[in-house]
């Protein structure tokens, strides 16, 4: 098992086969699609470059999107006490040393920077993550020049690589529940060769320019809601009504149809904000009380309002979770101390996009440690390597019983919430409702 830095870019067997145990965890915890990965170039040196919003899981999902063994940077600051270093390392992550890491550790990074050379020549892929740090809104932050730096310094020093660089876009349906959506979109890669003549006279403006190319192609394929005072606004519409729009259009609702949608009434509605402010604002003021008068009576953005066909589908809805009520509760009992654990842990982060990522990796730690402990103490009781072979797969499926009976509650429970205040009736789900028309309306009138 390497965990010395000298053999970071080198294929790991152990790491492989970890790595199919971390793939299983990550696509259940994200029901994640990709786009574009087929279309990245072979045989390149590439440097991956994606928007950062859910602090480890960020890099994951580039990990676990493909077979391979790509090598991370990060700050050099979780690398502090020895034996997570090492597993820091083992995991293919390097440490990257600011100023705030100490001046007397800066040196440390010529070392860092001789090993991504091996990386690159290696072409296991380099994946960095240009804003730094990560932040909870759906807008790409000013990009760090470290990327330009090392992708030009690299090259410098070996001119033979053909260094390519690979704008990601990376979009949640929600940071940490489990079973939430994550698209994964690969864009169009730019070689870094083009600037090598500008850096051998000006290095800054070599990286200036560098880092603008790359902020444009993150941005293709991200959502960024760029305005500030009105991020609320763009956020209720887009995630209101985009499904409504792929509706009416007849466009599949996958997610990636979703994010193209969601992109294009971003550029809708700044279009109408800056030919028409004053319709703008009268469109923002409606959103802004949709949102509230939504919030208020605990509806999510995107469930209002039900179908015909949803009213009517409660009754057999309930009676299924009904019916499959015992299954829920047996793969709870069964998986309740790696669950449990999971949140506790999870519970003492304030940065609440640190959430997932603790839950996510306690939980794949303790969910194989248990299944071994269970399975091992079944086959004691059983004596029968068969059934203890059944019980292993049961836990494994307990996870998945157990969570997506949860999502399909909390479906129900939004429904039902909705059910119950249009029945009370009132003048406010009559504004709601008159709202909501007026929107889709306008936001159908902003995309043509």
């Amino acid at each position: 098992m390497p965990t010395t830095r000298d053999k970071v870019e080198q294929w790991s067997l152990a790491y492989y086969i970890l790595k199919h145990w971390v793939d299983l965890g990550f696509h259940f915890y994200f029901r994640t699609t990709v786009s574009g990965l087929k279309s990245l170039p072979r045989n390149k040196t590439l440097i991956f470059a994606p928007n950062h919003q859910n602090a480890l899981m960020d890099a994951l999902a580039i990990l676990c999107v493909k077979t391979w063994q790509p090598v991370f940077l990060a700050r050099a600051d979780i690398f502090k006490k020895p034996l997570l270093s090492k597993i820091l390392t083992f995991i293919k992550i390097m440490p990257v040393y600011r100023m705030r890491d100490g001046y007397e550790n800066l040196q440390r990074n010529d070392e860092i920077f001789n090993k991504t050379i091996d990386v690159l020549k290696n072409q296991n892929g380099l994946v960095i993550l240009p804003e730094g740090n990560h932040g909870d809104l759906k807008r790409l932050r000013p990009l760090k020049k470290g990327v330009a730096r090392i992708a030009l310094q690299a090259l410098e020093a070996d001119s033979s690589l053909d260094i390519m660089i690979v704008p990601v876009g990376l979009d949640y349906t929600h940071y940490s529940r489990v079973g939430s959506g994550l698209h994964v979109r690969f864009g169009e890669a730019f070689s870094v060769k083009p600037y090598m003549n500008v850096y051998s006279e000006n290095p800054a403006k070599a990286y200036n320019m560098l880092i603008s190319h790359l902020e444009k192609g993150i941005k293709a394929e991200m959502i960024d809601i760029e305005e500030e005072k009105y991020y609320s606004v763009y956020e209720v519409l887009i995630n209101a009504f985009a499904k409504q729009v792929a509706e009416k259009r007849v466009v599949k609702q996958s997610h990636a149809s979703i994010v193209d949608l969601q992109q294009e009434m971003i550029k809708g509605i700044n279009r109408l904000k800056e030919k028409n402010n004053d319709d703008f604002l009268l469109l923002a003021a409606d959103a802004l009380e949709y949102k509230m008068l939504l919030n208020r009576r605990g509806i999510p953005p995107g469930f209002f309002p039900l179908s015909l066909l949803q009213k009517l589908g409660l009754f057999p809805f309930a009676l299924a979770l009904l019916v499959t009520l015992p299954l829920f509760v047996a793969s709870y009992i069964n998986i309740i101390v790696p669950i449990a654990v999971a949140k506790l842990f999870s519970n003492k982060f304030e940065d609440k996009q640190f959430i997932s990522s603790v839950r996510f990796v306690v939980g794949l730690v303790l969910s194989l440690l248990m299944l071994i402990i269970q399975t091992t103490i079944f086959a004691i009781v059983t004596k029968s390597l068969l059934y203890s072979a059944i019980y292993a797969v049961a836990f494994v499926a307990s996870f998945y019983l157990f969570f997506e009976w949860k999502r399909w509650a909390r479906v129900f429970g939004n429904r039902v919430n909705i059910v119950r205040h249009s029945l009370r009736g009132g003048n406010k789900m009559k504004r709601l409702s008159e709202l909501h028309m007026s929107l889709h309306k306008q936001i159908m009138e902003i995309l043509v």
